[in-house]
């Protein structure tokens, strides 16, 4: 019964605020067991970051996977030095690589023909991965910025050193250093396209040494 009714009919005030009274208190009611409700919907908790490790390979044959081996060698590129290789010499006849001096380990791959040949002649592709850890990573930093790369980050949080090289005197280069690992490729001669090349074996790598 609308308000407007309530002054024409008079005897029937009272019924009219019983029933009114009696209309709230159900409202009310029911409000009540709706907000009971929904403050019981299972509260749905986001899953934590997946956490990546750095699993240390123990050769060459252990760093890039089959599918980037295979890649290479249908240019006819092999691998020539490094542990696992068919040599025993070095990557460097000067000294290590600098990956090898902080306890990792470099694989020069090449043509077959230059398995005895000095590794600055023709073609050749080093690759190499080192283990990281809080107190080598800040002189790790240091001898990267010294050689005046271009420094960048990657979209897993990898810093990166690099430069694209000439296809003349200066190799392409790609640093990839991750808080637990350091990652490079070297490729001569350089250029655009085997800077390229090297990013792809960079990734290849961290993503056969990593679970």
């Amino acid at each position: 019964m609308r308000h407007s009714n309530i002054g024409l009919i008079a005897p029937i005030l009272g019924a009219s605020l019983l029933l009114g009274i009696s209309g709230c208190a159900a409202s009310t009611e029911l409000t009540l067991e709706t907000t009971t409700s929904s403050s019981e919907d299972p509260v749905v908790e986001e899953a934590a970051p997946e956490t990546i490790s750095f699993l240390a390979p123990t050769n060459c044959t252990e760093l890039l996977p089959a599918d980037s081996v295979a890649s290479l060698e249908a240019e006819g590129i092999v691998l020539l030095r490094g542990p696992g290789s068919p040599s025993s010499e070095p990557i460097f006849v000067e000294g290590q690589t600098p990956e090898e001096l902080v306890g990792g380990l470099s694989c020069l791959y090449g043509l077959p023909e230059q398995a005895d040949a000095e590794t600055e002649s023709g073609l050749s592709i080093i690759v190499s991965v080192a283990p990281v850890n809080v107190d080598m990573r800040p002189g790790i930093i240091n001898d990267l910025l010294a050689q005046n790369l271009n420094v960048g980050q990657t979209t897993d949080g990898a810093l990166t050193y690099w430069i694209w090289g000439d296809d003349v005197i200066v190799p392409a280069l790609h640093n990839a250093l991750y808080e637990d690992s350091w990652y490079s490729a070297l490729i001569q001669p350089g250029g655009r396209s085997a800077y390229d090349l090297g990013v792809s074996l960079v990734v290849a790598m961290r993503s056969n040494t990593s679970g």
